[in-house]
């Protein structure tokens, strides 16, 4: 994948036509924007995605194209914003959400699912 300029834009790997395997994406400026994987043109296991400066933006689990497990992500100015279980694509148990200051301001709970 390439942008309009010709620079690399992103890898991904296909199976059958679908994309499988490890993925790799980048900012038009050269910076990492997302790394993980595929199975079946699915997202699967552990992904993370950054901002253009390079900092953390999130990071989070997903199970056949759902998001499963824990996920966090941040502030631009490098605090954690939120953070909290997913199960089966659905947000489960106590959530956490912080202030640009990364002080907690709401915490949220959600049905627990297994």
């Amino acid at each position: 994948m390439l942008f309009p300029d010709g620079t690399l834009s992103g890898i991904e790997n296909y199976l059958h036509g679908k994309k499988s395997g490890s993925a790799e994406y980048w900012h038009a400026n050269g910076a990492k924007k997302a790394e993980g994987s595929f199975v079946k043109g699915k997202f699967s296991g552990d992904w993370r995605w950054w901002r253009d400066n390079g900092e953390l933006k999130q990071q989070g689990s997903f199970v056949d194209g759902e998001q499963d497990g824990l996920w966090r992500r941040w502030h631009e100015s490098g605090a954690l914003h939120d953070e909290g279980m997913w199960v089966r694509g659905k947000k489960s148990g106590i959530w956490k959400r912080y202030d640009r200051d990364g002080q907690l301001v709401e915490t949220v709970a959600y049905a627990d699912r297994t």
